[in-house]
C-alpha cells in the first residue's frame, strides 16, 4: 500500500524559509530537530504498519496509484470486515488507517482510531495486536507532548510485553517511559528505568548492541540536564567506545557531538573543538547532514569563543548552505507545522 501525503501550498517549507532569515543558529537547528522529529515518527509508523493488501474495487485504484476519492478506501474495508465479523481483520484496517492519519498529520483521529483498534484486540486478547497499538500510541501521545498519557501507555505496553514475554517490546517500552520521564524532569525515575531495566535487557538478555547505545544517550542526556557533567560526560564516552566496537558510524559521530556539548558547557573548548572536528570528518564521509548542520552550528560558537572569527564565520556560511539544502522539498515530507 502507499502512503501519501496532502501537503497544501503553504507548507512547512515555506514556513521555514519565511522565519528562518533572521533567526540565529540554535532557533534553526531547534526548529529542525522537529523536522527531523516528524520524520523519525513517520519512519517508525511506516515500520510497524501492515497494510491491507487489498482494497475494493471502488476505492479508486487506477493504474496501480491510490487516487484522491481512495481516502474511502479504509471506510470500506472496516465496513467490510465488520459485516463478515472478522474482527482482527477489522482491527488490522482500523490500525492501518490510524498510521494513514497520523502520516497526513491528523494525530488526533490517529490516536481515536488507535485506541479503537486497540479495544477491539483487547476483546480478543490479540497480544500482537496491543502491544502494536500501545507502542504508536506511546509514540503519537509523547510526539504531542501529552507525556501523562505517553507514559500511561508505556505501562500499559510494559504489563502487555511482559505477559507475551515479548522482551523486544518490553525494552522499547522502557525507553519510552525513561523518555517521557526525562522530558517531564523527573530524572530519578527515568534514571532507575534505564540503569535497572532497559539497559540490562538490551546489552546482556537481547545482546542488542545498539539499543544498549541508546541507553548511555538517554543516561548521558538525563546527567547533563542536571548539569551532573562527569557522569554525563562518562556515559557520552561509553557510548562512543561501543558505538566503535561495533563500527556504527552514525553513533560515533552522534556521540561525539553530546561528549563535545558535555565540554562546552564547562568551558573546555579545545577539546571540545577536537570532538567536533572528529565528528564533522565522519559526517562528511558518511553524508550525515543532519549531523552536519549542527556540527557547523557547533564550529561557529568554538571558533568565536577561542578567537577565530574567519574560521568562525567561515563555519556559519557552511551552516546557512547546509539549512537549505535541508529544507528542500525532497527532504521533507510532512504537513506538519513548525514554528521558529
Amino acid at each position: 500500500m502507499l502512503h501519501w501525503s496532502i501537503i497544501p501550498k503553504n507548507s512547512i517549507l515555506d514556513s521555514l524559509k519565511l522565519n528562518s532569515a533572521n533567526a540565529n543558529p540554535s532557533e534553526v537547528l531547534a526548529s529542525l530537530k522537529k523536522v527531523e522529529n516528524i520524520k523519525q515518527l513517520h519512519e517508525q509508523l511506516r515500520a510497524s504498519d501492515n497494510p491491507p493488501l487489498i482494497f475494493p474495487v471502488s476505492a479508486g485504484v487506477y493504474s496501480g496509484s491510490l487516487k484522491s476519492d481512495s481516502l474511502s478506501a479504509f471506510d470500506q474495508l472496516i465496513f467490510l470486515y465488520r459485516n463478515l465479523c472478522d474482527r482482527r481483520a477489522e482491527a488490522g484496517a482500523i490500525y492501518s488507517y490510524a498510521i494513514h492519519k497520523a502520516l497526513n498529520g491528523d494525530m488526533d483521529k490517529a490516536l481515536l482510531m488507535f485506541n479503537e483498534a486497540l479495544a477491539i484486540n483487547i476483546a480478543l486478547k490479540n497480544n500482537e495486536g496491543m502491544i502494536k497499538n500501545y507502542q504508536n500510541l506511546a509514540r503519537v501521545y509523547a510526539f504531542k507532548g501529552s507525556y501523562s498519557e505517553a507514559i500511561r501507555t508505556s505501562d500499559a505496553l510494559v504489563d502487555i510485553s511482559t505477559r507475551a514475554r515479548n522482551n523486544t517490546s518490553l525494552a522499547n517500552a522502557y525507553m519510552s517511559l525513561a523518555r517521557s520521564w526525562t522530558s517531564q524532569n523527573n530524572f530519578q525515575e527515568a534514571e532507575s528505568i534505564v540503569l535497572k531495566k532497559a539497559l540490562p535487557l538490551l546489552y546482556y538478555k537481547l545482546n542488542d548492541k545498539l539499543g544498549a547505545i541508546k541507553c548511555y544517550d538517554q543516561l548521558a542526556l538525563i546527567y547533563q540536564s542536571q548539569k551532573r557533567f562527569s557522569e554525563a560526560k562518562w556515559f557520552n564516552i561509553q557510548s562512543n567506545l561501543l558505538a566503535r566496537k561495533i563500527n556504527h558510524p552514525a553513533s560515533i559521530v552522534n556521540s561525539l557531538i553530546n561528549l563535545a556539548h558535555v565540554k562546552m558547557a564547562i568551558g573546555d573548548w579545545q577539546l571540545a573543538l577536537e570532538d567536533i572536528k572528529e565528528a564533522e570528518q565522519l559526517a562528511v564521509k558518511n553524508q550525515y547532514k543532519f549531523h552536519l548542520i549542527e556540527i557547523k552550528k557547533d564550529l561557529n560558537e568554538l571558533y568565536g569563543k577561542l578567537g577565530d572569527l574567519n574560521a568562525a564565520n567561515l563555519a556559519l556560511s557552511q551552516f546557512s548552505a547546509l539549512k537549505q539544502d535541508l529544507l528542500l522539498p525532497t527532504n521533507i515530507n510532512t504537513n506538519q507545522t513548525i514554528d521558529f
